[in-house]
């Protein structure tokens, strides 16, 4: 039974071998307060994250289950402000509000980033909280949330500003409460801003994400919806299938939205600039500057499906609503069941443990891999790691550069009987010079 649970369900993903990502967040938080905050202000994501794992690693430790432990707080605490939205806001009963939080508990980006050690739970979280706080017109809390949203992904300023745009023009005669307290916060995000620009992060450089094509604007729903990677690590002939469908009933709703007997069409505006708006601004921008990746928009794919939720409810007809409450849970469940049994990360866990076990006094660890180097430090903490055969500026920044010294790169082999554990595609072989 334990087995089945931790590899067929998503508590695979808690028990997997940390990816480069992963070991960097671990490496980011254990730096002192003060090299932290440097360090973030040359790199391409804020602190708040990091300080959060910093004061959680105190307590719980560094495990990976106590790292991805925090992750996993923050989607619960995602769940909890849907199911606000859905009982407050859409005035949904509790039953239906729990029987529509299913699409939550299966949705394969919220479950897949809710075990892993990064902040991407926490964007989400902050993108449910954003918009309970904006309906509930509870503006105070709304910029407080909006301020350590910033200190936690820069992506979600896009967000804000669609927020900010909303009111001024669709409900603009809240706009000067809106905006009052959220003016007061942003003067202590300034100086950060000023940090920030005289450190000169590497945004501007290449990165590995590959550009859009235009047909695949087709596909944005269901790339937000389910977290879809292409030329990663699962083929999904449906995609196409997905998007139709979610197009279609989206679109379906504006005209009910029109008629109801409250006028509804504000909140087709809201859900639908959340959910497909902000993504497709990303999309176009990446035609000059890849950055489409859906975990970025992880807040989008929160908006995604309270907007699909919001849609099924526009269909007047009972049984048709029901058929297409069926139809979402299928696709999604079919989609988290391929991503459980393909999205694997590399078992280096193994790979590392089996390097402890033969390492001397003197011996050194190199990676022909720079990807491999951060997990290396964590598996291996007490051991001398090394980039075997590459130059420090052939290394990506998108890497972790920022926590790879220049003396971590070595071209020769240590002097037997110091041996070099040399790591490549996930396997060893021990060698020195005699």
């Amino acid at each position: 039974m334990m087995q089945f649970f931790f590899t067929k369900t998503p508590l695979a993903f808690l028990v997997a071998s940390f990816w480069r990502d992963e070991a960097f967040s671990y490496l980011m938080a254990r730096l002192p307060l003060v090299s932290l905050l440097s360090t973030t202000a040359h790199d391409s994501n804020p602190p708040l994250y990091y300080l959060l794992l910093k004061i959680w690693m105190f307590f719980f430790g560094k495990s990976e289950l106590a790292l991805r432990s925090l992750s996993f707080i923050f989607y619960w605490g995602t769940v909890y402000f849907i199911y606000k939205i859905l009982h407050e806001h859409f005035r949904f009963s509790s039953k239906k509000s729990l029987i529509y939080l299913l699409f939550v508990v299966i949705n394969p980006l919220l479950h897949y980033y809710a075990f892993e050690a990064r902040m991407y739970s926490m964007i989400a979280f902050f993108g449910a909280a954003l918009f309970y706080y904006l309906v509930k017109k509870n503006y105070r809390t709304y910029a407080l949330v909006a301020f350590l949203g910033l200190f936690t992904h820069y992506f979600l300023a896009l967000i804000l500003l669609f927020h900010v745009l909303y009111v001024f023009f669709i409900t603009h005669h809240e706009f000067k409460l809106f905006i009052r307290p959220l003016l007061r916060l942003f003067v202590w995000y300034i100086p950060w801003v000023i940090i920030v620009l005289f450190s000169r992060p590497p945004v501007g450089n290449q990165f590995w994400i590959i550009p859009p094509t235009w047909n695949e604007i087709l596909f944005i729903p269901a790339i937000i919806l389910t977290g879809f990677e292409k030329n990663t690590w699962m083929d999904f002939p449906y995609l196409t299938h997905i998007s139709l469908i979610l197009w279609g009933l989206l679109l379906s709703s504006v005209y009910p939205a029109f008629y109801a007997k409250k006028n509804k069409i504000k909140e087709f505006i809201l859900l639908g600039g959340w959910a497909v708006l902000i993504p497709l601004f990303v999309f176009l921008i990446s035609f000059w500057k890849p950055i489409f990746l859906p975990r970025y928009l992880i807040f989008s794919s929160v908006g995604m499906t309270l907007f699909i939720i919001w849609s099924i409810e526009m269909i007047g007809n009972k049984y048709i609503r029901v058929g297409m409450l069926v139809l979402i849970s299928a696709i999604l469940v079919v989609y988290s069941n391929g991503q459980i049994l393909t999205r694997k990360k590399a078992p280096l866990k193994k790979t590392f443990a089996s390097i402890q076990s033969e390492l001397l006094k003197n011996d050194v660890v190199y990676v022909t891999n720079e990807y491999d180097f951060h997990p290396a430090q964590y598996y291996l903490p007490n051991t001398k790691i090394y980039i075997y055969k590459k130059t420090y500026e052939e290394l990506p920044w998108y890497v972790g550069k920022v926590l790879i010294p220049k003396e971590s790169i070595q071209s020769s082999l240590p002097t037997y009987p110091s041996r070099a554990f040399i790591l490549s595609d996930g396997t060893y072989t021990i060698q020195s010079l005699r």
